[in-house]
């Protein structure tokens, strides 16, 4: 059982900004060996953060973890590929801009000033993974751009 909650730190600069949480991603249940990919497309499993700011660019940059923990210290590899992260303008996880969530990523507010971000990656258990419950942060530090 895997799960990534997500962290929301606000960059402002003086214009009001909220990042919200609204999903973390899922890996469910990964059996020992198999990489377990959660595609940002996923509706039940990708993680989701609603994003409410000033009509305008910012800039999205991820802190993203390299591993999960679990029981007793035991830790599960992640990796992130270059369109695990997407950006809707309309908040809808079928109309996304696809980016490298380990690459600060240009957006465009929309008029309405609300859009979202979502995520997936993969985890990578070993053959001989501890069974258990892992988990991870992943931070999205949004900074409205002058």
């Amino acid at each position: 059982m895997g799960t990534m909650l997500l962290g929301v730190p606000l960059v402002a600069q003086g214009k009001p900004v909220t990042v919200t949480g609204i999903r973390s991603v899922t890996f469910g249940a990964v059996l020992p060996g198999v990489p377990r990919v959660v595609l940002r497309t996923d509706p039940a499993n990708s993680g989701q953060f609603d994003i409410k700011g000033p009509k305008g660019n910012v800039l999205l940059s991820f802190v993203l973890p390299l591993t999960m923990t679990g029981p007793a210290g035991a830790q599960m590899p992640l990796t992130f590929g270059a369109s695990d992260a997407g950006y809707s303008q309309t908040q809808s996880i079928g109309s996304q801009v696809g980016f490298d969530p380990k690459q600060p990523f240009t957006a465009a507010m929309p008029n309405n000033g609300r859009a979202s971000v979502f995520v997936g990656g993969t985890a990578n258990p070993a053959t001989n993974q501890r069974a258990g419950a892992y988990t991870a942060t992943i931070i999205l530090n949004v900074t409205v751009l002058p």
